[in-house]
């Protein structure tokens, strides 16, 4: 009995001790300064007192408030994992929450600038009832802090239509650079002759050196590739005219990559056999 008593009183020091875990807020200032620059209020609460009277915001006003997050245990400073300041309309109960920045070490800072401020906000103006909220995982009960009363004092926005945020943008209309104008036509042909000219230059030394035909009738595999390696040569002359005038580059590229495999093994063959009938001492 006396170990089971001991155990109930335990668990409820343990209770108390967790019940009394929370936060305290230290060195708690309200700031006010208008879009010049000018300080319209710098006040310190004494925590967990509320402002006495109203702190008025008007257009281009900013708003600021520094705390700092302690364990009330412990003294220290505390990050807790949610921290937002409320703001809730006196006329209609609408509220309108702001993330507030809490560092490691607990000192906090919230702003509020009135040429950023929600729409909700801009648009019912009047007091509104200021309320700090803090919770964390580690502390059982979280801190709700009535700070004072916020007096908006803006011009009420023309209830025109809202701005459509989701829905279809305006069409977006590509242009298109034209086409590149094709080169005249006499100089197209200028390349087409330069491009000629090593084949003539080709018949024409076997006119003035004269072609022994008779060593291609007697070696029939040589001259069959010296003939396919001549043809393959044409063909790829051939395959960038087409290129020019109606392939795309994919298909050149095919082509091209067939046509230069047979070129490089019968033009082998063919300089082989070129070699061997000069070590024969044919021509």
């Amino acid at each position: 009995k006396f170990t089971s008593w001991r155990a109930f009183l335990l668990a409820l020091l343990t209770l108390a001790l967790v019940q009394a875990e929370g936060f305290v807020l230290s060195d708690v200032k309200i700031a006010v300064t208008t879009s010049e620059s000018v300080r319209k209020l710098y006040e310190s609460i004494p925590y967990p007192s509320s402002f006495d009277k109203p702190i008025q915001l008007t257009s281009g006003d900013d708003f600021k408030m520094i705390f700092v997050v302690t364990d009330k245990q412990t003294q220290k400073g505390v990050q807790p994992h949610q921290a937002f300041l409320t703001l809730t309309s006196e006329e209609n109960g609408n509220q309108i929450p702001i993330i507030v920045r809490v560092r490691e070490n607990g000192k906090a800072k919230v702003e509020l600038d009135m040429k950023s401020a929600p729409n909700e906000l801009l648009s019912s103006p009047g007091n509104h009832s200021l309320d700090l909220i803090i919770g964390a995982f580690s502390h059982n009960d979280p801190l709700k802090y009535h700070v004072g009363t916020l007096e908006v004092d803006v011009p009420i926005q023309s209830s025109g239509p809202s701005p459509v945020v989701y829905g279809p943008k305006p069409e977006i209309h590509h242009i298109f650079r034209p086409d590149e104008k094709l080169p005249p036509i006499w100089l197209s042909y200028s390349f087409m002759a330069i491009i000629l000219i090593p084949w003539l230059f080709l018949i024409g030394a076997w006119a003035y050196i004269g072609v022994n035909v008779s060593l291609l009738a007697n070696a029939p595999e040589s001259a069959l590739m010296s003939l396919i390696f001549l043809g393959t040569l044409l063909g790829i002359e051939i395959l960038f005219y087409n290129y020019w005038t109606h392939l795309n580059i994919f298909q050149t590229l095919t082509w091209l990559a067939g046509l230069s495999i047979v070129a490089f093994i019968t033009g082998q063959k063919a300089l082989s056999g070129v070699q061997k009938w000069r070590s024969m001492g044919l021509r």
